[in-house]
């Protein structure tokens, strides 16, 4: 009976949880400050600064994100509650990184960062500090590699800085094995992405198409599906 009990309290606070982050990413993607969408030497354009003018539209996100998130809590908080609750948080980051890359082609870094600080919740799951350590060189390893043979054999950026800074956030919170899982999730679905919109017409050779998403599902896919039942 106590177990029971302790299953829908857990259940009823990851549920409710869920709700208030996926109506809270509406919201602050809509009214975040228009200087974090923007690069380092760049002004906010007119349509940031426009305060009318919805970023996201409310509808349908305003039913699906809730939903999204409290499936995903009740799923991983039942499993493990402190790991549940963190990768929340951490899915909510992805989220709002993933609007951010995939409508203005920015990473905010004060989403980075926040990113990077749940290394400490979830440092608990890792063997050691080395594993963190090396998780993030992995990633922003592969990325800055990545992005130097482009501009070498391709004359021109393919990869933003951004990236190079997410995939290294993510790797603390990852660790190494869960970082070379995220970079082959990543590379995978972001070929097939490509191969099916140049097969159907909708990508032409040589469209950028912003990486942040695909890592952000990456990650996602990780947490609730690899990392929740390890």
């Amino acid at each position: 009976m106590e177990g029971v009990l302790n299953i829908i309290i857990v259940s009823m606070a990851a549920a409710f949880t869920g709700v208030m982050l996926g109506l809270s990413a509406v919201y602050v993607f809509n009214h975040m400050p228009a200087k974090w969408l923007c690069d380092y030497d760049e002004e906010p354009s007119e349509e940031l600064l426009d305060r009318s003018r919805k970023r996201l539209k409310e509808y349908p996100a305003k039913f699906v994100f809730p939903a999204a998130f409290s499936i995903a809590g009740v799923y991983l908080c039942n499993q493990d509650y402190v790991f549940g609750f963190a990768a929340l948080f951490e899915l909510w980051l992805l989220l709002m990184i993933s609007l951010s890359d995939s409508k203005y082609m920015i990473i905010p870094d004060q989403f980075v960062i926040f990113l990077a600080l749940f290394a400490f919740p979830m440092s608990v799951y890792r063997s050691d500090v080395e594993d963190m350590i090396f998780g993030a060189l992995l990633g922003a390893g592969i990325m800055l590699l990545v992005s130097i043979i482009g501009k070498l054999f391709m004359k021109k950026s393919v990869l933003g800085f951004g990236d190079v800074k997410l995939m290294g956030a993510i790797g603390l919170t990852a660790g190494l094995y869960g970082t070379a899982i995220i970079l082959v999730l990543t590379s995978l679905i972001s070929a097939g992405y490509f191969a099916i919109g140049m097969a159907r017409g909708s990508i032409k050779r040589g469209d950028e198409k912003p990486l942040g998403p695909f890592i952000a599902l990456s990650t996602g896919i990780y947490l609730v599906f690899i990392a929740a039942v390890l």
